[in-house]
């Protein structure tokens, strides 16, 4: 048995070996080149996508989610600016979009700043927090629950969404 081990290591070691050819280091700007290439023909990018809320002559922003109902939500607004009469109940404002959205409903907690879709047709905006089945939209920048409640006041509002440009 030793005898076939050694015999096997001897004609392993008598092989032949290819060298392997090791490529120079790129240039940085040669590099650099590249990497733009590839992004600019990525088309998976996640694209961005901003919303302005309108309400009382002021302007806040909110980033929408990243899934198929924020989306058709965007391509409702492209045609278009949407008002909604908003309705306060002490953790949000909530009101009616005129038209349905594909729902895709998930048991959530939704806290300051969230933006959701109930029901397929309601736009939710929260300053508080509750848990419920919604569909996420967004979530508005940079503003803490204060500000935001400050933003809507403790009644009803007339409130547009667009895209931002």
């Amino acid at each position: 048995m030793l005898l076939v081990c050694l015999a096997s290591i001897a004609l392993l070691s008598c092989e032949k070996i290819e060298p392997v050819e090791i490529p120079e280091p790129q240039k940085e700007e040669e590099k650099q080149t590249e990497d733009n290439n590839n992004n600019s023909n990525n088309n998976d990018q996640t694209i961005t996508m901003v919303m302005n809320i309108t309400a009382g002559g002021k302007t806040i922003t909110a980033t929408l989610a990243d899934n198929a109902t924020a989306k058709e939500l965007a391509e409702k607004l492209k045609a278009g600016a949407v008002t909604v009469q908003m309705k306060a109940n002490g953790f949000e404002h909530y009101g009616p979009l005129g038209f349905s959205l594909t729902s895709h409903n998930e048991q959530v907690t939704a806290v300051s700043g969230d933006i959701m879709l109930y029901n397929s047709n309601n736009i939710c905006v929260f300053y508080g927090n509750n848990s419920w089945s919604y569909t996420p939209l967004g979530k508005v920048d940079s503003l803490s629950a204060e500000e935001l409640k400050a933003f809507f006041g403790t009644g009803d509002i007339s409130v547009t969404y667009s895209l931002k440009q």
